[in-house]
């Protein structure tokens, strides 16, 4: 009896090992701050916006199969010495904040921006970015540097772990406008396994973040801010000496990115739009306006001065106007183009100067005050809408001087205020905030 135990029990380890030798087994795996960039990594990312359903899904000892995954675009991200980017850069970042690595910025598409650098700091207990730093003409430095740095990754990283951080920067460009952002992340260690992606398959810790941010753009050419609020999950898997996420996938509203550490397979320029050249039309002449992209990781978002969200708008132009378009595409990164319409009048139709037109308080919260010139009867007062459409109509009576409109009931943006009869066209623009 006792051979047939032992020969059993040989059988049984023989098995087991077999088993063992043919199957890889992944070790439960911790990540530390050495397992995050390093100065002089450069490092090949494939991105796509055609990401599998049940990228959410996780556990522990998961196996994650990502291996269809084909790219759309290509990049590197690359990583330096703080103290070898500009040395108003290596102050400020560097010697005062404690900053410990930086990653080059590609340029901003339309903006006037030199030698962007995003800033870090990898230390034992965490890995931060602390904002990013642009130069242009005749100003060494423009530092976005976050009051505390946005927490990216806390060590050591097992399943379970969680943590949080609040950051904000404000930044003003020269001639061309305002800038700041809040972010508030909240992260969780939630999973743990094996990942299988095109660059091959790995044991992984995941990460799922979420991200809400409010950004505040002010254009000085258009003399108005653009508040844009942005809610984002984040998912990373991580493995040990990757230096950055094996993969990362974005979820923005409908919006699914995904990214992931690849061999080269292809390059992609870089984001650029056009609206076409300036011109002149009729009065009252209704056009279309068409953002033309090219470069970049599509789907595309469209952002108008006029708060439309499409890829084009039609306007009726009654005044001249510059009209700006920001595009951002499916990695975030963003491009703008503005195009100037100037007014000829047809003969007969006289532009009467709009000095003689008063309207206050403008910008306006709702009542507005307008002072007419003297102009026959009969005559009418329009309020016409970025897309040409008149939201307020009233006739002009010969006793009424000033006028007084409400306009609370409107949307904030930008609007047309006109005083017309048979033979004249007065004009003014008016802002409405909410």
């Amino acid at each position: 009896m006792k051979n047939y135990k032992s020969l059993f029990a040989c059988l049984s380890s023989v098995i087991l090992i077999t088993v063992l030798t043919e199957v890889p087994v992944f070790s439960q795996i911790v990540i530390h701050s050495s397992d995050m960039p390093h100065i002089g990594d450069t490092l090949r990312v494939s991105l796509t916006s055609i990401v599998p359903a049940g990228y959410d899904q996780t556990g522990m000892d998961t196996t994650w199969d990502f291996s269809l995954l084909e790219a759309q675009s290509q990049r590197v991200d690359s990583f330096v010495n703080v103290n070898s980017t500009p040395t108003a850069y290596y102050i400020f970042f560097g010697l005062l904040n404690g900053a410990n690595l930086a990653s080059p910025l590609p340029a901003i598409p339309g903006l006037p921006l030199t030698d962007g650098f995003e800033f870090y700091n990898n230390e034992s207990g965490s890995f931060g970015d602390m904002g990013l730093a642009y130069r242009t003409a005749g100003i060494p430095i423009i530092p976005a540097k976050y009051d505390n740095p946005d927490k990216i990754f806390q060590f050591p990283m097992v399943p379970g772990l969680t943590w949080a951080s609040t950051a904000s920067f404000s930044i003003s460009l020269p001639g061309v406008g305002y800038l700041s952002r809040q972010k508030i992340r909240s992260s969780e260690v939630d999973g743990r396994g094996t990942l299988i992606t095109p660059y091959g398959t790995f044991p992984s810790l995941r990460v799922k973040s979420t991200v809400a941010e409010h950004d505040s753009i002010y254009l000085d050419t258009l003399g108005m801010g653009f508040p844009l609020n942005r809610n984002i999950t984040e998912y990373k898997w991580l493995g040990n000496g990757q230096g950055i996420p094996l993969l990362q996938i974005n979820e923005e509203g409908p919006l699914v990115t995904a990214t992931y550490r690849d061999i080269y397979r292809m390059s992609t320029g870089p984001l650029s739009v056009t609206l076409g050249p300036d011109t002149t039309v009729m009065h009252e002449t209704t056009i279309t306006l068409t953002a033309d992209v090219s470069g970049g990781v599509p789907p595309y978002r469209y952002l108008w001065s006029t708060l439309d969200t499409l890829k084009s708008i039609t306007v009726t132009v009654t005044d001249p106007q510059t009209y700006t378009v920001f595009v951002y595409d499916a990695q975030q990164n963003f491009g703008f183009a503005q195009k100037k319409i100037s007014v000829s009048y047809p003969v007969g139709e006289t532009e009467i100067s709009n000095k003689t037109v008063g309207v206050y308080p403008n910008p306006s919260y709702g009542p507005v005050t307008v002072s007419l010139p003297a102009i026959s009867r009969p005559a009418f007062l329009k309020v016409i809408n970025p897309l040409g459409r008149i939201v307020k109509l009233q006739e002009i009576l010969q006793s009424e001087n000033p006028n007084t409109l409400d306009l609370s009931d409107l949307s904030a943006g930008i609007y047309i205020l006109q005083i017309s009869n048979s033979e004249q066209i007065y004009t003014k623009k008016l802002i409405i905030r909410n």
